[in-house]
């Protein structure tokens, strides 16, 4: 019986998370939960995870190039989410920000960084991050934007809580919209079927 689309990106990204806890045991790197935020850890990835959304929403609805580009983004991956409840939307949006940001942010970044220096680690670690992401070369610049965001808000946080709940509430955010409310997007649907819907610029 084939594996569904749930199940394999859980699995995808437990898989990231236990590479991230094997490769900082190997090759330990500071870590702070809070580093100089404190408790406003909280709060700012979750502000920074609405304002980094808003703004790509905004873009989306005005640029047509954009608009293009997620008809077909949604064309391809869309059908992987629909099926799922909200409470499945929101484990992977919390895995992928667990795993992700231990991966990238807190044990690549650093190492990275050690070797040269603060930018380039930055800089190397969201071309990392954008390759993992590859799905068309716009989605790849659109993730090395999100990276070297996420990146430059760890190196100024130190935060581990921070980037963690801005990457992983980000993530919710779009699967959200993807999947219940691609209007937002500036998109319209051309069918009321859930599984078989189309959409317009």
């Amino acid at each position: 019986m084939a594996k569904s689309p749930f199940t394999t990106m859980i699995k995808w990204q437990s898989i990231i998370i236990v590479i991230a806890l094997i490769m900082l045991q190997l090759l330990p790197q500071p870590i702070s939960w809070f580093g100089n935020l404190g408790l406003a850890a909280w709060l700012g990835g979750i502000a920074l995870a609405l304002l980094s959304y808003g703004l790509l929403m905004l873009i989306n609805r005005y640029n047509q190039a954009m608009q293009r580009f997620t008809v077909t983004t949604m064309g391809s991956v869309r059908p992987l989410f629909t099926p799922l409840a909200l409470w499945q939307l929101t484990l992977i949006s919390v895995l992928a920000g667990i795993g992700e940001e231990l991966l990238f942010r807190v044990f690549l970044q650093p190492l990275i960084s050690s070797y040269s220096n603060a930018w380039i680690g930055i800089g190397l670690t969201s071309l990392s991050f954008a390759l993992l992401h590859f799905m068309s070369w716009l989605y790849f610049i659109l993730t090395l934007i999100i990276g070297l965001l996420l990146g430059v808000g760890y190196y100024l946080s130190q935060s581990l809580i921070f980037v963690m709940v801005w990457h992983g509430v980000y993530d919710l955010i779009a699967l959200w919209v993807l999947v219940h409310a691609p209007q937002l997007l500036g998109l319209q649907q051309t069918s009321s079927t859930p599984h078989q819907q189309k959409f317009k610029v």
